[in-house]
């Protein structure tokens, strides 16, 4: 997958920003209510996927495996799913978008671990 290094990193840049502003508004209202999604928006978010960037960056020949498009994809749409299902599980509404983010994610992961030990070739 052409420059997916880059979309990592810069999904993992807005994933950082946005953390940083719930940090913020939580700080200013001293509402702390959703910290655990901060926390989850920060490590997950930022973090994980930044670290997915650089590993792309530094192993080129992981983004034309086949599996590279599958995990960037599990990653993009599951990260939003989960972090916007935190506070509706919370709510007590429904615990589906958290659990189908969540299981997106792992799968990502899973495949990132498939792809990086040449499970693929």
């Amino acid at each position: 997958m052409k420059n997916v290094d880059r979309w990592f990193i810069l999904m993992a840049a807005a994933y950082a920003l946005l953390g940083m502003c719930l940090g913020f508004w939580m700080g200013v209202n001293q509402d702390f209510t959703h910290a655990h999604v901060h926390a989850h928006i920060n490590l997950l978010g930022w973090a994980s996927l930044a670290l997915f960037g650089i590993i792309y960056k530094v192993y080129p020949e992981l983004a034309s495996k086949p599996l590279t498009k599958v995990h960037f994809y599990l990653s993009a749409i599951g990260a939003p799913i989960f972090f916007a299902g935190i506070p509706v599980a919370n709510a007590g509404t429904t615990i589906l978008p958290a659990v189908v983010g969540s299981l997106m994610l792992i799968a990502s992961m899973l495949v990132f671990l498939v792809n990086f030990s040449g499970g693929t070739r």
